[in-house]
C-alpha cells in the first residue's frame, strides 16, 4: 500500500488535519513543524535559516529570485525550494541548480496555487516551466514534491489529484507525493536525533 505525505500546507488547523486524512494523506505538516522562509538577499536568508533550522522539522524556502534559488539549492539545511519559477519568465532553475539541489538533498517544490492563480496562456507557461524542471530533476536525481499549498480547507487536494498532474506532464507522480516527501521526513528525523537536542532555541523573524 502506498502512503502519501503532504509537506507544505500553509494552514495546519485540526479541521485541515481531519480533512487531509479523509482525502487519503497518511501524514501532513499538521503533524510536524514546517517553516516557510522568504528573503530579499542571501544574508537575510542565511540569518533566517540559522534562526529556524533548530526548531523546524521541514524548512521551506519560497523561491523565485534567481540568485536565492541557487543559494537555497546549495544549502543542505533547506529541505524544499518551493516554486522557483514564481514571478519569472523562465523556470527558475538550470542544470547547475538542479545538480546542487540533488547533492544537498533539497527538493524542488511544485505549488498548485501557482498554477491555479493563472489563466489561459499564463497557466500554459507555468506547466511548461514545471515540465522543464521535472526533466532536470529526473536527469540529475533531484527530489521533487508537489503541494496544494492550501491555506484553507477548500484548497486541499487528494494525493491522487496532485499525482495526476505530475503524471500528465510525463513524469512519475508517485515520487512527488510519496517517495520523496517520505525521504524528507526521514531525513528530518535523522537530523533531529543527531543534533536537535543540542541546538539553542532562538526567536524567529
Amino acid at each position: 500500500m502506498t502512503n502519501y505525505y503532504e509537506t507544505c500546507l500553509r494552514e495546519t488547523s485540526d479541521e485541515i488535519k481531519q480533512k487531509t486524512s479523509d482525502l487519503g494523506w497518511e501524514s501532513t505538516n499538521c503533524d510536524y513543524e514546517t517553516v516557510f522562509l522568504e528573503a530579499e538577499n542571501w544574508g537575510e536568508l542565511k540569518r533566517k535559516i540559522d534562526r529556524n533550522r533548530g526548531d523546524a522539522d521541514i524548512l521551506v524556502f519560497k523561491g523565485g529570485d534567481e540568485q536565492l534559488n541557487r543559494k537555497a539549492a546549495e544549502s543542505s539545511r533547506i529541505d524544499v525550494l518551493l516554486h522557483p519559477e514564481k514571478g519569472r519568465k523562465d523556470s527558475g532553475i538550470d542544470h547547475v541548480v538542479a545538480e546542487k539541489a540533488a547533492d544537498n538533498h533539497v527538493a524542488i517544490g511544485f505549488d498548485l496555487k501557482q498554477l491555479l492563480e493563472k489563466e489561459g496562456k499564463h497557466r500554459s507557461f507555468v506547466l511548461k516551466h514545471w515540465r522543464r524542471n521535472l526533466k532536470l530533476c529526473e536527469k540529475y536525481g533531484t527530489p521533487y514534491v508537489i503541494t496544494s499549498g492550501a491555506s484553507e480547507k477548500l484548497d486541499l487536494r487528494a494525493p491522487r489529484d496532485l499525482k495526476a498532474i505530475i503524471d500528465s506532464l510525463g513524469f512519475e507522480g508517485r515520487k512527488s507525493v510519496s517517495d520523496y516527501p517520505k525521504r524528507i521526513l526521514e531525513r528530518s528525523e535523522n537530523v533531529e536525533s543527531q543534533v536537535r537536542s543540542g541546538v539553542e532555541e532562538v526567536d524567529r523573524e
